[in-house]
């Protein structure tokens, strides 16, 4: 969480040093080199983690495959940069994609570190390592960078420096040592699970980047756009939105590798659990993101301005929409884990085709008619595949969907309660500076909120499961959660 913090902190100081239209540039290139970095790696992280048994000449083909398919992803982007920027008529895209590409062989020196590092559920190791990346990466040599009067370029080599850092803190932090030899059946056992898992991986995220994609292309389709330039500032305003976006679904995609998938892949067998598990995160998932996403939506425009800036404050309407599809990916994160410990990931790969097919036409189709119906159509298109993840869900370990359903209905009731909290503030409230509107409400909102559950207290349960159940004793003993919790019977065995 506190990554997210500072790398949130990060870009809103970046938003006001960078031109809009260099998010743009950096949005397309990070989305083409995300879709080919999880090729280069051919899922041989992901069948570390999830294989029970794992010999040594597994790491040395894990790390000779990623070293070679890195190096051959980087020369390829290298080469073919300029065919990138010829397609999008920009020749900076050049130099960008070439610096960029580098990200490849360095990402793949670290697969074997990272993978057992995350297999060995070292999350504290994993936070440090992230935490140096960050903090050396973006803070130190981006902003520094960015202030100097860089603009792209500071994201470019903040970029380069985090992923150096990332790497050199994962050989130093966790203990890997593997034989020289290469032997190629061991290899090729990682090979069965991680190309399924590759080309699950890679549909998944290129529907997911299909909008800031195609966006800087066809930029001038949108409506009273007059020039090229006022495209790419457009396209670039979105892909801020979709930036902010993205970070409650990094959290979950961190928590979903790094804690869920591991801990799914130790129980694979064990159907039941699963179950529980699935229903359980699910539970607690939908009531932390529904009412969250409900308030930032209405605060939108405040969280624009406080973060981004005034420059982005037309952008607010757009996050607003945007936000909806927090609640569906999120979830969605969830199944996916699922399918991964499961080994169903070429399954799942079939759903994925399908959502990225729609996602390319809804995006396409919507964006003559403006970046708001582009924004709609993302939130249709992801409740559309939150509903095809359920179902998969349901086939593989016999959860039914009905339960998986009415495991989100307490963070429903609290979306409910946010809602018509924050409608009657807009309607009666005064009109406040951005900063004191986002303390004010959020207090006045968590009040009400702790007021509810506390006369309440059963609003939270659902398929026999309570959340205050899984709370440790050591915070069941603090003042605030004990008076909550005295109204809440002990768990029935």
């Amino acid at each position: 969480m506190l990554q997210i913090i500072i790398q949130t902190l990060y870009t809103g100081l970046l938003a006001r040093m960078v031109s809009s239209d260099a998010f743009a540039l950096m949005g397309l290139v990070l989305a083409m080199m995300g879709f080919a970095e999880i090729f280069s790696q051919v899922g041989i992280g992901p069948a570390i983690i999830q294989r029970k048994e794992l010999h040594p000449q597994h790491l040395s083909g894990a790390f000779y495959t990623s070293l070679i398919l890195g190096l051959t992803f980087t020369l390829a982007f290298i080469i073919g940069a300029p065919a990138i920027a010829k397609f999008y008529n920009d020749d900076r895209l050049v130099t960008i994609t070439q610096i960029t590409a580098t990200s490849f062989t360095i990402s793949a020196l670290a697969v074997v570190p990272r993978s057992l590092m995350l297999k060995a559920m070292n999350f504290k190791a994993f936070f440090v390592a992230g935490m140096i990346s960050i903090i050396g990466g973006n803070l130190i040599v981006g902003l520094s960078l960015a202030y100097l009067g860089y603009g792209v370029w500071a994201y470019v080599w903040a970029l380069f420096a985090q992923n150096v850092l990332m790497t050199l803190s994962f050989w130093t932090l966790q203990k890997t040592s593997f034989p020289l030899r290469w032997i190629w059946s061991y290899t090729r056992e990682l090979i069965s699970y991680g190309g399924a898992s590759t080309l699950f991986n890679a549909l998944n995220y290129a529907a997911t980047k299909v909008d800031v994609t195609l966006l800087p292309k066809y930029a001038n389709r949108l409506p009273d756009i007059s020039s090229a330039r006022q495209g790419l500032e457009a396209a670039g305003m979105y892909e801020r939105s979709a930036y902010v976006m993205s970070l409650p679904i990094t959290i979950m995609a961190k928590l979903s590798d790094s804690v869920l998938f591991s801990g799914m892949s130790k129980m694979q067998d064990e159907n039941e659990k699963l179950k529980r598990l699935i229903l359980t995160a699910s539970q607690v998932l939908s009531i932390i993101i529904i009412p969250s996403t409900i308030y930032i939506i209405f605060t939108a425009g405040a969280i624009i301005q406080i973060y981004l800036g005034k420059n982005y404050a037309d952008s607010a309407d757009i996050l607003s929409i945007l936000f909806l599809a927090i609640i569906f990916r999120s979830l969605s994160r969830l199944n996916d884990a699922l399918l991964r410990a499961k080994n169903a990931v070429m399954k799942g790969a079939y759903y994925k085709l399908f959502y990225l097919i729609i996602m390319i036409v809804a995006v396409y189709v919507s964006i003559p008619f403006g970046m708001k119906s582009v924004a709609t159509s993302i939130v249709i298109t992801t409740l559309i595949h939150y509903l095809m993840s359920i179902y998969l869900c349901r086939k593989l370990i016999k959860v039914s969907i009905l339960k998986q359903l009415k495991a989100t209905v307490p963070g429903v009731k609290l979306g409910i309660l946010t809602f018509a909290f924050m409608l009657l503030y807009k309607i009666f409230g005064p009109e406040l500076k951005p900063l004191f509107e986002l303390l004010i409400t959020a207090a006045l909102w968590i009040s009400a909120t702790i007021c509810f559950l506390y006369f309440s207290p059963k609003a939270l349960l659902a398929n026999g499961i309570h959340p205050y159940d899984f709370i440790p004793a050591r915070l069941r003993s603090t003042p605030l959660l004990g008076t909550l919790l005295r109204r809440w019977p002990p768990k029935e065995t």
